[in-house]
């Protein structure tokens, strides 16, 4: 990271109290700040984002995986576990309402008599109720009438959240999380889901994918659903799939990774710094998510949160970066593309749900700065074990032609033929590293073992390590 990013990172680290989040360790506590961030994201509206004082919009939320013990424990513990908690109080609530409606006259127990509201239709429904009345509106307007309609959402009531009361989802096998998305609140949902083995990424390669696609469709008027996916992997598992291609396990390539390595190290704070803590970090969070999901479910005349923020320079330069990044990470562009305003939205959503301190400065160049931190991770990460399994192979490979010329002398063509699918290009290449270590001689084409030759060292290169 160039020295602008590193002081820009470090004190953005510092003002969110990074440190102490992570328990001493900074970089689970960059994991931990970034997934309160993106979960106060993913739990808004539809349609909630930034927008410009021109009008331009960029929608919020993003989908993320979070592999290693440290930051799953964390995370599950500080932010997943009272996202369970606000849905379970929710769906509870009307549990218990079902039950007094019941008990007070209702014929058909289990089947609830209609929730009482206080709704009023917006215009788009005042104007849609006038379009079915014959001859109220005229044809000539009808056409923009009903193209206006359809920009607008239907206003929700008590009897709509009673029976779309979902807007966390969890569970362990995708037919039971399914008939939960069945009452998904608004069509997006937050998904959990949690992977104990390689076996399990398969488990999900359906479900997930389609959730962010928008592919998925529930109930009889097939209203599709998009949403996103938060996937915690404890045992670390992420590694193994990574290095075996699983082509189950793909669809975790187009979220972001969440690491407890692998990164450029932040560094710490340089001492001519003066940082404004914002404090009360986890308050600020139980405080923000409680808004976030009130405005979702309310019953009143309520719609997108849209911050402003003039993005459209940010944005370009994020793209810019990653698109850099794609020969190392093909399809990060895409992953990653609403990384940036997704963080933004979050932090401001952090530091708007209390008194700022006196000083205190939330600055695009730090969300910009901690999010190419967290792409460097993820980059270096995949990196890392792509490079020790391709070290892994070659060091194989260069054993088993030690071992073949121990037997007899050979040339690169008759080596080559003694393997299952190793090229004469292949085959030289590692020949002429092994002369160079001093392991083999040729004479006229001949290879051979030189005549006092080492213990073979298989060790390689260090793996990348991005820098910006």
């Amino acid at each position: 990271m160039s020295p602008d990013d590193t002081r820009h990172l470090q004190t953005l680290l510092r003002n969110f109290d990074a440190e102490r989040l992570g328990e001493g360790d900074s970089v689970v506590g960059a994991n931990l700040l970034a997934l309160m961030a993106v979960s106060l994201a993913n739990v808004q509206r539809p349609g909630s984002g930034l927008i410009t004082w021109d009008g331009d919009m960029i929608a919020a939320g993003a989908s993320l995986l979070v592999s290693g013990a440290h930051s799953c424990n964390l995370i599950s513990e500080r932010v997943l576990t009272g996202l369970a908690a606000r849905q379970n109080n929710l769906t509870s609530r009307f549990c218990r309402r079902r039950t007094h409606e019941t008990g007070n006259g209702n014929d058909n127990p289990g089947v609830p008599q209609a929730v009482s509201s206080d709704f009023a239709a917006n215009w788009a429904e005042t104007l849609m109720h006038q379009l079915c009345e014959p001859g109220a509106i005229s044809d000539q307007q009808a056409t923009e009438c009903w193209g206006a309609i359809l920009q607008v959402p239907a206003r929700t009531d008590i009897q709509y959240l009673q029976d779309h009361p979902t807007v966390f989802v969890t569970g362990t096998k995708t037919a039971e999380m399914a008939a939960q998305l069945e009452r998904c609140h608004l069509g997006r949902p937050l998904i959990h889901v949690g992977l104990d083995s390689a076996a399990d990424f398969a488990r999900f390669d359906n479900l997930c994918p389609a959730v962010m696609d928008g592919r998925s469709t529930v109930g009889p008027m097939a209203e599709s659903i998009r949403g996103t996916v938060i996937v915690t992997d404890p045992n670390a598992m992420l590694g193994e799939v990574v290095r075996d291609d699983l082509p189950s396990a793909r669809w975790t390539s187009r979220m972001l990774w969440l690491v407890d390595n692998g990164g450029p190290d932040p560094g710490d704070l340089d001492d001519d710094e003066s940082p404004v803590p914002l404090g009360g970090i986890e308050r600020r969070l139980e405080t923000a998510v409680g808004l976030a999901w009130g405005n979702r479910i309310s019953d009143r005349e309520s719609g997108p949160v849209l911050l402003r923020c003039e993005f459209s320079e940010s944005q370009a330069r994020w793209i810019a970066f990653l698109k850099r990044l794609e020969p190392a990470f093909p399809g990060i562009t895409g992953a990653a593309r609403p990384l940036f305003a997704t963080l933004w939205f979050g932090f401001q959503q952090m530091v708007d749900a209390a008194r700022a301190p006196d000083g205190f400065r939330l600055h695009a160049e730090q969300v910009e700065a901690f999010a190419r931190f967290l792409i460097h991770k993820m980059v270096n990460f995949r990196s890392a074990i792509l490079h020790a399994d391709q070290n892994h192979r070659h060091g194989l490979l260069e054993r088993a032609i030690i071992h073949k010329l121990e037997g007899s002398a050979q040339s690169v063509r008759d080596l080559s033929r003694r393997f299952h699918r190793l090229t004469i290009r292949r085959c030289t290449d590692v020949l002429l590293e092994l002369e160079i270590a001093g392991r083999v001689t040729q004479n006229g084409g001949i290879w051979r073992i030189a005549p006092a030759h080492a213990e073979l060292d298989t060790s390689r290169a260090e793996p990348l390590v991005l820098e910006a």
